[in-house]
């Protein structure tokens, strides 16, 4: 089984059980803080109706309060590094790679760690270029 780490879109398509075209299923998941702050921000905010938060506002109740309650409380089968374990990295990333922002030094921080491809929704270019430099992939996917 292999790790791989999700952005906060394909987060939600997850918590949501969607299929995602190119994601294995026998893959342990994982998504980084920020992502996941992104999500359920999105979620929780009362007029947002935007491309996190949309697609939740669409299920019927008994899906939406099931995938609510994956928000709330993140579920065993997606991991989440603590920044007491990625700041560190994240700190000495920061020489090699000095104008990526906070998220995308986390991204990166969380898929050296974990020896992980990055499974995106929307290019990057700066965390792309990142990722490749130190070896890891980054794809981009789209929730069906």
């Amino acid at each position: 089984m292999s790790d791989v780490l999700v952005d906060d879109r394909l987060l939600g398509a997850l918590l949501r059980h969607e299929r995602v075209r190119g994601l294995r299923s026998r893959a342990k998941f994982h998504t980084t803080g920020y992502w996941y702050f992104r999500l359920c921000s999105a979620y929780f905010a009362s007029d947002a109706a935007g491309v996190l938060s949309r697609p939740f506002r669409g299920l019927p109740e008994d899906r939406r309060a099931q995938a609510e309650a994956q928000l709330l409380e993140l579920p065993d089968s997606i991991g989440l590094l603590s920044l007491r374990t990625l700041a560190p990295t994240m700190g000495n990333l920061r020489r090699s790679h000095p104008t990526l922002n906070v998220l995308a030094l986390e991204a990166l921080a969380a898929a050296a760690t974990l020896e992980a491809d990055v499974f995106a929704s929307a290019h990057s270019p700066q965390l792309e270029a990142a990722l490749s430099k130190e070896g890891r992939r980054y794809t981009i996917l789209v929730s069906q």
